[in-house]
């Protein structure tokens, strides 16, 4: 009955900046089903007008998130000043999530989605999975492939993607290394792909440079610095996980 970002909060000054927002409702409180019960209720109760009950579910259900809210920002105080009497520093993931809170939301959309609207029309190309590799720009034959190492059983088999162009490539070659696999929808024309190829750049270094400087806004130890800016850059291309509501939890 906790909002999955209360959830996931473990720092008394996050849950602050946290609790600035409007209330959203927790995974529990958006299941169709579980509304359908408690108008049921509602009704059996007495309350036999729709919009009186309806109105009546989302005050419930309000009130019943904010009061779980206030509880989850106490138990994170608690937790906190345990942690300071134990002389616990915080994990890489709790500074990470902390950062994420500060991107803007067009910083928060994953690089899949973001290439997704860079691109009107176009054509669509299927990325394999496997270990990518590209040939030298000056390769005669095969400067415009994508060659994809897959292993199937005890015999590693090469996939080859021709692509129309350099650029082509070099946008699906990036996006593999990146662990993106699938479709994607890339421009028609040579000199458009080498635009998106340009913006992708633009993008990930933006993405790079903004992740180690929040990364070292919050810590001074280096190695704790290059692991949190790793995590964000993660979220950031990849977009942060949702984590799995317990079911039957109330």
């Amino acid at each position: 009955m906790v909002e999955e970002e209360f959830m996931e909060c473990h720092a008394a000054e996050r849950a602050r900046k946290l609790a600035e927002k409007p209330i959203s409702l927790p995974w529990e409180l958006q299941q169709p089903d579980r509304r359908a019960l408690d108008l049921a209720v509602i009704e059996l109760l007495g309350v036999s007008n729709q919009k009186e009950r309806e109105a009546l579910c989302d005050e419930l259900y309000h009130e019943a998130t904010a009061h779980f809210r206030h509880n989850r920002i106490l138990d994170i105080q608690k937790q906190e000043q345990r942690a300071g009497a134990e002389g616990r520093e915080f994990r890489t993931d709790e500074l990470a999530a902390d950062l994420w809170d500060a991107l803007a939301d067009d910083e928060k959309q994953p690089l899949a989605e973001w290439l997704a609207t860079q691109t009107v029309g176009g054509k669509p190309h299927t990325i394999p999975e496997g270990r990518a590799t590209i040939p030298d720009a000056s390769d005669f034959l095969d400067a415009n492939t994508v060659f994809f190492r897959q292993p199937t059983g005890g015999k590693a088999v090469v996939k080859r993607l021709p692509l129309l162009s350099r650029s082509h490539a070099e946008i699906v070659f990036t996006l593999s290394q990146l662990g993106l696999h699938g479709d994607a929808r890339l421009p028609e024309t040579e000199i458009a792909a080498g635009g998106l190829k340009k913006q992708l750049d633009a993008r990930l270094t933006a993405i790079a440079e903004k992740s180690n400087h929040l990364a070292r806004s919050r810590t001074s130890d280096e190695r704790k610095a290059a692991d949190v800016a790793g995590l964000l850059q993660h979220w950031m291309i990849h977009g942060k996980p949702r984590k799995e509501p317990r079911q039957g939890a109330f």
